[in-house]
């Protein structure tokens, strides 16, 4: 009679531990927050097995206790890391003479899943002695079932998380690229005048640099092109404010060095003297043949033409370092028939070769003497060639803008 009734008790007992993993596993199924499994698998092991002593921890970026009860658990200090190499990656029953800092426990399962740290439990019992056998070695394999099926589901939760998290950010980095081109001009003047053509780089999804000819309704052009210091959404936001506040400003500005100024001031309200952008802007007239511009701490604008190349320097430090420009002085150049205006950001010239070496300005100063007579399009495209060859393999350095403007 007694072997029957243990055979009937062991019958039980596979009957529970079917159907709580059962319910577990539907659980994790449908998608059951954390805190609700962890609630469930506290209520298995301490109210239906009857386990008086448990540590259940987690590893993510370092350990921490998800679950504590029983005698001397709450305060309990724990080295899970040393715990952990002892028992070498596999479940064991605690031996009084290995007990260590886990004399309190019964039983120590280390979690991991490919390779992967993921958990550690120590369970044990307080009034093993009245029992007989303890209930955390009776159940030891369930438990260690259990556990491996909730912390993998926590962990495959976290990751989905991250993944969905990972996603969203990304889209948004896509959202941000999308509205960043439309931001830069696809189609530049044209005609009998002038040529320009535009070739824009960013080191990543976005960047913070811009470049711009705007035609003005008294048919003189606005050529700008600027560099927000730093990379990224946080650069590029900038720089599309800055863009917005520098169209707005145009229609109503009777002078650029009042211009500049404002703009100075904006930017520093936007960015609060952590940020600051780069400029130069010139107004051209192409009827007069002549450009006022301003330098705004930007790498020199090139102007080639039949005498020489001029380097356009005038103008003030970067705009947004200070709340007002300590000096800003304005320049003014002629631009005679078949001149050339190569205006770009410092990620074209400091970009790296294999060997260290920048790209810097000499290429593109013996491709303008070489190509007097080309197009915007092609000495852009030549200077890109160069540029692409130099670099090879290396990634980009940093944001790249080229604007490029021939006077006929």
């Amino acid at each position: 009679m007694a072997r029957l009734e243990r055979i009937q008790e062991r019958l039980e007992l596979k009957e529970f531990q079917l159907k709580a993993l059962l319910e577990v596993t539907k659980a994790i199924n449908n998608t059951e927050e954390r805190s609700s499994l962890l609630e469930r698998y506290e209520r298995i092991v301490r109210e239906d097995l009857g386990i008086t002593r448990l540590m259940l921890f987690e590893h993510t970026t370092g350990w921490e206790r998800l679950i504590a009860f029983g005698h001397e658990v709450d305060g309990a200090a724990m080295d899970i890391e040393k715990a952990m190499a002892g028992l070498k990656e596999e479940a064991q029953v605690i031996s009084d003479e290995s007990s260590g800092s886990l004399g309190n426990f019964d039983v120590a399962v280390p979690v991991y899943h490919r390779g992967k740290p993921l958990a550690f439990l120590l369970i044990g019992d307080i009034d093993e002695l009245e029992q007989g056998m303890s209930r955390s070695v009776k159940h030891f394999t369930f438990i260690q079932t259990l556990t491996n099926l909730i912390v993998v589901a926590l962990e495959n939760q976290r990751m989905a998380a991250q993944e969905l998290l990972q996603a969203r950010a990304k889209r948004e980095l896509e959202l941000a690229a999308e509205m960043q081109n439309m931001l830069i001009p696809q189609d530049l003047p044209c005609n009998e005048r002038i040529d320009a053509a535009g070739w824009y780089q960013p080191h990543s999804e976005v960047g913070g640099d811009y470049y711009d000819l705007i035609t003005m309704p008294d048919g003189r052009y606005v050529a700008c092109v600027a560099d927000v210091s730093g990379k990224g959404i946080a650069a590029a936001l900038l720089m599309s404010n800055f863009q917005a506040n520098l169209r707005a400003s145009l229609p109503h500005a009777d002078d650029l060095v009042q211009l500049v100024h404002e703009l100075n001031a904006k930017v520093h309200a936007s960015a609060r003297g952590e940020r600051f952008i780069t400029l130069f802007i010139g107004i051209i007239d192409t009827s007069a043949r002549r450009m006022r511009y301003i330098n705004s701490g930007h790498n020199d604008p090139l102007l080639m033409h039949s005498e020489g190349l001029t380097p356009l320097r005038d103008g003030s430090i970067a705009l947004g370092m200070m709340p007002k420009l300590p000096f800003l002085k304005s320049g003014e150049v002629e631009l005679p028939a078949g001149s050339t205006l190569l205006c770009y950001t410092d990620g074209l010239v400091e970009q790296e070769n294999a060997k260290g070496e920048a790209f810097e300005t000499a290429p593109i100063i013996e491709l303008l003497k070489k190509d007097r007579s080309s197009s915007a399009q092609r000495i852009n495209e030549a200077v890109t060639a160069a540029f692409e060859k130099h670099r090879g393999d290396l990634p980009y350095l940093d944001d790249i803008a080229l604007l490029t403007c021939r006077f006929s």
